[in-house]
């Protein structure tokens, strides 16, 4: 099991790029960044670094560790246009781009950005999903084409080129997928597919996932699978662990559901629950180390994780 470093925490630039080298040092898989324009909660203005731009920056100032999005909000580009920026950020990081696309979902940023043009607001969720259909295809076509065309509902091509292609041949496209219908396109365009949320949800997704890839006669060995996991609580010894989930369950948690599926526990039971992730077939996951409050507390956790998890699994 590989695992992948969410930085979007650290909040401003030098901070993450901190974050970042220190998961480089750790021998992490990669980092990865939300690909939103705003803050989810509160009043919308808490500093949001754009993740494009900022991705760029960790990549060319690090060597060796992959960089990624949890995962790109496909209304934000025209997809030949990101097909363009992922083969321009692959070659400037010698391969190290890892792609995982969603269809998007936060209407406050369709409305404030008018995404869809002309004041249309955010798409149904049908339609947000055939348009992600239609973004895998032509992304995939792009990167494994210097010219290529595609004529579909929502764009057409006409002889796209895309010239240096990517370093990485083939070329790795990804999911964030979590309802049947999504699931289902993803088994059949892409090559991987993420997995967010607990262990339940892990299990429900992938669930479907593998029916589907049966059917169209592919097999998990053939794909990438790979996870999210927000908020991974790394506790020093059982009185802790069961201390924090006390305080949960005065604020209404079921703390029977954490213990059982959420990836809070002591490195001991941590590790059990990534082996139960790993039956299911996870390759990768994507994990934010608590509790940490400060970037130094984070590259703590960061090395305790690497050191009594990772290392084990």
């Amino acid at each position: 099991m590989k695992f992948g470093v969410y930085v979007r925490g650290a909040q401003t630039y030098p901070k993450m790029l901190e974050l970042t080298k220190t998961a480089e040092k750790l021998d992490y898989y990669g980092v990865f960044l939300n690909d939103h324009v705003e803050g989810l909660s509160g009043d919308r203005k808490e500093p949001y670094w754009e993740a494009w731009t900022t991705m760029t920056g960790l990549g060319v100032e690090t060597k060796k560790i992959r960089i990624g999005h949890i995962t790109l909000f496909n209304s934000l580009r025209n997809p030949a246009y990101l097909a363009k920026s992922v083969a321009t950020l692959d070659q400037m990081t010698g391969g190290r781009y890892e792609f995982i696309l969603g269809a998007g979902w936060n209407e406050p940023e369709y409305l404030g950005y008018d995404l869809m043009e002309k004041g249309r607001g955010m798409p149904s969720a049908g339609e947000r999903v055939s348009r992600l259909k239609e973004s895998v295809e032509i992304v995939k076509g792009m990167l494994h084409n210097e010219l290529f065309s595609y004529d579909g509902k929502y764009w057409k091509l006409k002889e796209a080129a895309n010239v240096p292609q990517p370093v990485q041949k083939p070329f790795r496209i990804s999911v964030g997928a979590r309802q049947p219908r999504m699931i289902k396109i993803t088994a059949k365009y892409a090559d991987g597919i993420n997995a967010s949320g607990n262990l339940q949800n892990i299990a429900r997704i992938l669930g479907i996932y593998h029916k589907n890839l049966e059917k169209l006669g592919k097999t998990a060995d053939g794909v990438f699978i790979s996870g999210f996991a927000p908020s991974v609580y790394l506790m020093k010894n059982k009185a802790e662990y069961d201390d924090t989930l006390q305080k949960w369950k005065a604020r209404g948690t079921d703390i029977n559901v954490a213990r059982e599926y959420d990836f809070i526990g002591t490195p001991e039971v941590l590790i059990e629950k990534w082996r139960k992730a790993m039956d299911l077939g996870m390759n990768m996951s994507i994990i934010n180390v608590r509790p940490s409050k400060t970037i130094k507390e984070n590259t703590e956790m960061l090395a305790l994780f690497k050191d009594q998890v990772a290392s084990q699994l």
